[in-house]
């Protein structure tokens, strides 16, 4: 049950979004791209392990108001996200401007590279992730698991979400950057899921930090 609710949570509009956005910003072979992605899975996967398993031992968890605050720190990452990807996109090894947004050219690293996503910043946005946005499915579990008369069952239960929620994540990430190779081939000079997953992300950054 654990597993499912994992597999469930995985598939979040912002889980996907982030996937959408690393996947498609980062630089380099489809192997590269998803061992980036499964950086932002380390970090985010690391807060749930954490989360729940301090509702066992400690009978903790995250304040209303901090959930909210987190809340409004996951559409900031979305927001962030999608306008790196843009200013970060890449054709072959030469960078190339998307046109309107000659205004970010500016907006580069001091040795001339575009900005883009790292392993330290992707576990970063993993992290808020985490611990930003909660689902329903993720409140549940934690919920049932911190009833479990044996706090080795309810730990097992944590463990069994988190690998649940990684599966999910690997799967996007794989089918985010199928998708987006699948466009550089069909309009090389205009990725369609580049752009859509830029405006996805920003549009739903938008609704986190107004809601």
């Amino acid at each position: 049950m654990s597993i499912l609710l994992g597999l469930r949570h995985g598939i979040d509009f912002d889980h996907i979004a982030a996937l959408a956005d690393i996947t498609g910003g980062s630089p380099g072979s489809k192997k590269e791209r998803l061992k980036m992605s499964l950086w932002y899975a380390g970090g985010h996967e690391a807060v749930v392990f954490i989360l729940g398993s301090s509702i066992l031992l400690f009978a903790w968890s995250v304040p209303l108001w901090a959930d909210h605050l987190m809340g409004k720190a996951v559409g900031l990452t979305l927001i962030l996200m999608a306008i790196l990807m843009l200013l970060g996109r890449r054709k072959g090894n030469a960078v190339y401007w998307s046109r309107g947004i000659t205004v970010f050219q500016k907006l580069r690293r001091k040795n001339g590279e575009p900005f883009t996503f790292t392993r330290r910043n992707v576990f970063t946005i993993g992290v808020i992730h985490g611990i930003g946005a909660e689902t329903p499915t993720q409140l549940l579990l934690f919920t049932t698991v911190a009833g479990v008369a044996a706090i080795n069952h309810g730990m097992f239960a944590v463990a069994a979400f988190s690998v649940g929620l990684l599966i999910s994540h690997a799967l996007i990430a794989i089918i985010s950057i199928w998708f987006h190779d699948l466009s550089k081939k069909i309009r090389p000079l205009f990725p369609v899921t580049m752009y859509a997953a830029c405006l996805f992300s920003f549009v739903l950054g938008v609704s986190y930090l107004i809601e």
